[in-house]
């Protein structure tokens, strides 16, 4: 009988159809960047196309059985075979994916797999589960499907509703599993927070099919809710009895994980951010809220006073006059920031509620008065969020306004972009696609530059009007492409010198994430590589960059890491192994020589040998690569010469 119920499932043109779909998308992202091998971006886009693939083969299997009664079935035994073959519809994809991952060179295979069981499997159980109550609930199929597309919107719309009113960047969504928030925060892993909420939709499917067990009558295929809580006659049927605990013991469980839901990391709002910092400081325009248990409580009066004179510059600047009072939390780590908001590295601001999210630093500190931009220009920036619809403006201004001349300005910058060959298109960048497509570091930069130019030169009344939509033409009277050759005009006048040009090399080389190979897997072993250097387990500080160099050989984080790694570990000679390849090697970054040269001091004053170390400390500071290489270089050069 199973076997005949998956022929004829298996026959019928919807499944063929879905089935197709999978595979025909699978191949489409075998092209794609960054989605295009076993990872958590294909497992993410698989949950979502599965989802109504399963669920809609699922809603039209069941629509069918409100004709009549089915003799010698059930709601379990018509329900596995679905299920199964909705599953299996799943290994044609994954083979494909594997395939072209082993071509391309695996990344981190078994964490792949564990993300694709993590979110496209388990989708599939709670799509099959949700279909066939869409199914029962109408004789209809075209009702069936509809009714189920209605739910999964429903799904989307809460996630999305919580993404706009509530800090987290983050999202845990029972369909597409995991949303981790901002691009640039590479590291993806999985999580305990993630097995948690991926047992929650386990939970959800197992309460589903209990509760059609109790509530759809085996004759007229119709679901009575009533009967989830009524008792038969005794003694009432031993499967019946089952499905009567399961139903309790999962409903219990999901009302637990909803009460519990911002302690478990799931589902935080700003409330829970508040409390769980602890620490609050009004200013005259600022309500900022810190760990009070952290050293940010001791220089929170520092702090407050950096807000207010940010504020007064950017009034100034942007030629505005705000109102509102501005949220600013500040975490005291960046791993407290990932858990509680799902930004660790990377800065948030939202315009439209007014608040700010950074992590704690030195002050004065890096990013604030460019977060702080965000929000005094949402007085001029569009309805939906304050900010401008072509982000290449929205990030642009926030730079121009927290212009930046350590080491060189970005107009300096964008020049030796240009000169170096590195600088993409800026009319292509200054699109939100082309944008955060791009590599941050050149972005940022490019477009940074070309806002302040525009008001330098045109004022700030113009790109004010330019700025909600990225209108530029409308605003200064001229097609883009002129005030694109004006900017590159004034720019490629600028004169560089060699120094300059090394210094800007080391600092725009790294391409962008959607242009490098298993980007995830290289940042989540340079984070533990570098926590365990840090904690002092060279060893395994050792381990890691070598294996990150497996995937990107002049990775310079991990060469530099490695090569400080077997010096704490006292491997001298590995060290100086590789200090002799990063010099011989032409194209490392003038950043890279530097530490090389550094630590080749370093081992010859270990060996006793001063004349070499004072010539390498001297060929260090020759290179000005930076003013923390430059004054280690004459500290030690100082020490040696007394």
């Amino acid at each position: 009988m199973l076997k005949q119920s998956l022929r004829d499932i298996a026959c019928r043109r919807s499944y063929r159809t879905a089935a197709a779909v999978l595979v025909a998308a699978a191949l489409v992202l075998t092209q794609l960047p960054l989605i295009s091998d076993i990872g958590f971006e294909f497992a993410f886009v698989m949950g979502l196309l599965v989802a109504y693939a399963s669920g809609v083969v699922s809603a039209l299997h069941f629509s069918g059985h409100r004709d009549g009664p089915k003799p010698n079935s059930s709601v379990v035994t018509e329900l596995w075979p679905v299920l199964l073959m909705n599953v299996l519809m799943l290994i044609p994809p994954f083979f494909v994916m594997s395939v072209k991952s082993l071509m391309s060179g695996l990344c981190n295979y078994t964490e792949g797999v564990a993300f694709f069981i993590l979110v496209p499997v388990i989708t599939t159980l709670l799509a099959t589960v949700f279909g066939s109550v869409c199914g029962l609930a109408t004789s209809r199929p075209r009702y069936a499907w509809m009714l189920f597309v209605a739910y999964t919107l429903v799904v989307f719309a809460i996630d999305i509703y919580r993404l706009v009113t509530e800090p987290p960047v983050f999202a845990y969504n029972s369909i597409i599993g995991y949303f981790p928030g901002p691009i640039y925060d590479e590291v993806v892993r999985i999580t305990d927070t993630l097995l948690i909420a991926r047992g929650i939709v386990l939970l959800q499917s197992v309460a589903i099919v209990a509760g059609l067990v109790l509530s759809v009558d085996p004759v007229s295929w119709r679901i009575y809710p009533w009967r989830l809580f009524q008792r038969l006659a005794r003694p009432e049927e031993a499967g019946r009895r089952a499905a009567r605990i399961c139903f309790s013991l999962a409903l219990t469980g999901l009302i637990l994980a909803y009460v519990y839901g911002a302690p478990l990391g799931i589902n935080i709002n700003r409330t829970h951010i508040q409390e769980t910092l602890g620490g609050y400081k009004q200013t005259e325009h600022f309500d900022i809220y810190y760990d009070i248990h952290s050293s940010t409580a001791r220089r929170v009066d520092m702090i407050a006073r950096d807000h207010e004179f940010r504020y007064t510059q950017l009034v100034h600047y942007l030629e505005v006059e705000p109102s509102q009072r501005i949220r600013s939390f500040i975490y005291a780590t960046p791993d407290q920031k990932k858990r509680l908001m799902g930004a660790r590295f990377t800065s948030v601001e939202r315009p439209g509620d007014d608040e700010m999210h950074l992590n704690d630093a030195p002050f004065p500190h890096p990013v604030l008065k460019h977060e702080l931009a965000h929000l005094l220009s949402s007085s001029f920036g569009n309805r939906l969020y304050g900010g401008s619809y072509m982000m290449g403006y929205h990030e642009g201004l926030a730079s121009a306004a927290d212009w930046r001349s350590d080491q060189m300005t970005p107009h300096q910058w964008s020049r030796a972009m240009r000169q170096l060959g590195l600088a993409p298109p800026l009319d292509y960048i200054l699109d939100t696609i082309g944008f955060w497509s791009e590599a941050p570091s050149r972005a940022y930069t490019l477009c940074g530059s070309f806002v302040r130019f525009l008001i330098d030169r045109y004022g700030i009344e113009r790109f004010k009007q330019a700025f909600p939509d990225g209108d530029l033409e409308g605003a200064y009277h001229m097609p883009l492409v002129t005030m694109i050759r004006e900017w590159e005009t004034f720019i490629d006048d600028i004169t560089l010198s060699e120094r300059e040009l090394r210094i800007a090399r080391q600092r725009f080389l790294r391409t962008g994430i959607f242009q490098r190979h298993c980007p995830h897997e290289v940042a989540a072993l340079l984070d533990y590589a570098n926590g365990q250097y840090n904690l002092g387990r060279y060893a395994n500080a050792m381990r890691a960059y070598e294996l990150v160099r497996t995937y990107e050989p002049d990775n310079t984080s991990a060469l530099r890491g490695l090569m400080f790694a077997a010096y704490r570990s006292d491997d001298l000679q590995k060290a100086d192994d590789l200090t002799d390849m990063i010099l011989a090697d032409v194209n490392s970054t003038v950043g890279l020589l530097s530490a090389a040269y550094l630590k080749q001091g370093d081992l010859a004053w270990a060996r006793g040998d001063t004349a070499r170390a004072k010539d390498r400390y001297q060929q260090a500071f020759q290179l000005h690569a930076g003013d923390g290489p430059d004054r280690e270089a004459l500290i030690k050069l100082a020490v040696l010469n007394r």
